[in-house]
C-alpha cells in the first residue's frame, strides 16, 4: 500500500475495494446475478432438435417477442412450456369435439384442467403473464396519483 499513499484516487479504490457490507447476506441478494455474468451477446435460444415443427414454430414466436437474453438460464422451463401449451391446444380441440355424454369426457377435462394449470405456472415463472411485468402500486387505468 506504499506506492497507493501518494496517488489519493488509487488509496481511495483501495479503501472501497476492501469494503464488505456487514451481517449476514439477504436471500435476494443471493439471487441478484452479477452484471459481469450477463451477456447480452447471447441472444436468443435456438429450438431444440427434439421439438416438433409446430413447438418450433411456437418456441420461436416466444424467444422473438421478447428481448435477447430473456430465457437465458431457463431454456429447459421454456421447452416445458412450449410442449404443454400445444397439449392444451390439442386437449381443447378433442373437448369441442367430444360430448359431454361420453365415457371419456369427464378424464379428458380433469386432465387439460390440470394441464392448463401447469402451462401458467411456467408462463408465470417465463414472465410471460401481464401481472408479472406490473408493479401493483402503479395503478393500470386512468391517471396516475397525485404525490
Amino acid at each position: 500500500m506504499a506506492e497507493t499513499d501518494d496517488d489519493p484516487i488509487a488509496s481511495w479504490q483501495y479503501r472501497i475495494g476492501s469494503l464488505r457490507k456487514r451481517g449476514r447476506i439477504s436471500g435476494a441478494a443471493l439471487t441478484v446475478v452479477p452484471a459481469d455474468e450477463i451477456d447480452i451477446r447471447l441472444g436468443r435460444p435456438e429450438a431444440p432438435a427434439r421439438l416438433s415443427e409446430a413447438e418450433r414454430q411456437l418456441w420461436d414466436k416466444l424467444t422473438f417477442s421478447r428481448r435477447p437474453g430473456w430465457f437465458s438460464g431457463a431454456e429447459e422451463i421454456l421447452e416445458s412450456y412450449v410442449t404443454t401449451a400445444l397439449q392444451v391446444q390439442q386437449m381443447e380441440a378433442a373437448l369441442r369435439q367430444a360430448s359431454p355424454l361420453d365415457a371419456d369426457y369427464r378424464t379428458l377435462l380433469r386432465l387439460h384442467r390440470q394441464t392448463a394449470a401447469l402451462a401458467l405456472s411456467l408462463a408465470v415463472r417465463l414472465r410471460l403473464t401481464p401481472s408479472t411485468k406490473l408493479d401493483r402500486r402503479t395503478p393500470q387505468d386512468g391517471e396516475l396519483p397525485l404525490t
